[in-house]
């Protein structure tokens, strides 16, 4: 565990919201996905985050039983009290591709930070294989108490960090906003707090986890999208090549213009917005 990551590992209900809690997050959860919405949200989640500052309260999302931090962590924010607002293109591309297959669906999610995106499609999806990928101290603790939270989820966890290469890397802590951690990369250097963490290259994940066909590969490594994907384009046969790619659109830190090499692999965008591009590829002519 980080110091700037707190974790709280009492059991699952020990942090209900109390009266004033609740009534914060219905006020929040109720407002419009617009601007107006948020600035409200904005406005009346401070109840909560003055009184909780970093600390955590027990929630239900999508049926799935989560713990969610006030502070620190823009996702978990964002989930806890505007889940309306949070990532809804993407999760819509999500679950359009869950109904479109079904039944053995598989998801990669790499930089799983909480296990948000991993336990959206394990809500959506009764015959899914997920594999979670997150290396960060504390984000990675948070991770495994929400999927302990729902005994009935199968998740694999992977604690590694994904580079182009075998061994360790910097993971540099964003103190701030723990979404922002990232690993030291040309672009990135090293500063501020960072920590050594094992990396390995994506291919060598899937073939050891025994993955031949990706169905959506989620990809949001803040700037390394091009360190883990370009080995990854370079030397993965056609059939391993994800159906769907949900990436960041942190292309100022690229050293290669991963969209450029998506679209030379078959792939067309289907939908964008400020933060994530999503790319489907061309299906293989019969």
């Amino acid at each position: 565990m980080s110091d700037s990551v707190p974790v709280d590992s009492s059991p699952y209900g020990s942090r209900a919201p109390g009266a004033l809690d609740r009534c914060a997050l219905a006020l929040t959860r109720a407002m419009p996905n617009n601007w107006l919405g948020l600035r409200l949200a904005i406005l009346f989640r401070r109840i909560v985050t003055m009184r909780l500052g970093r600390g955590a309260l027990d929630t239900q999302l999508w049926g799935m039983r989560l713990r969610l931090y006030a502070l620190g962590n823009g996702c978990e924010k964002n989930a806890l009290f505007t889940p309306q607002m949070f990532d809804v293109m993407e999760r819509g591309i999500l679950a359009d591709a869950i109904g479109r297959k079904r039944n053995g669906f598989t998801f990669v999610d790499i930089g799983a930070n909480v296990g948000l995106y991993s336990l959206f499609v394990a809500s959506r999806a009764s015959d899914v294989r997920i594999l979670a990928i997150e290396p960060q101290p504390g984000i990675l603790d948070r991770l495994r108490f929400n999927l302990a939270a729902n005994p009935g989820v199968k998740v694999d966890v992977l604690p590694i960090a994904l580079a182009d290469r075998e061994g360790t890397v910097e993971l540099v802590l964003d103190t701030s906003d723990s979404g922002g951690t990232h690993i030291e990369t040309a672009a990135r250097s090293k500063a501020g707090v960072s920590v050594s963490v094992p990396c390995r290259p994506l291919i060598s994940v899937l073939r050891e986890a025994g993955i031949e066909s990706i169905d959506v590969l989620k990809i949001d490594v803040e700037g390394a999208e091009d360190v883990v994907l370009v080995p990854f384009l370079h030397d993965a046969p056609r059939a391993l090549l994800p159906e769907l790619v949900l990436i960041e659109d942190t292309r100022g830190f690229w050293q290669t213009d991963v969209f450029a090499l998506l679209e030379r692999h078959g792939y067309t965008v289907v939908a964008r917005n400020r933060q994530n591009v999503a790319y489907r590829r061309a299906q293989d002519p019969r």
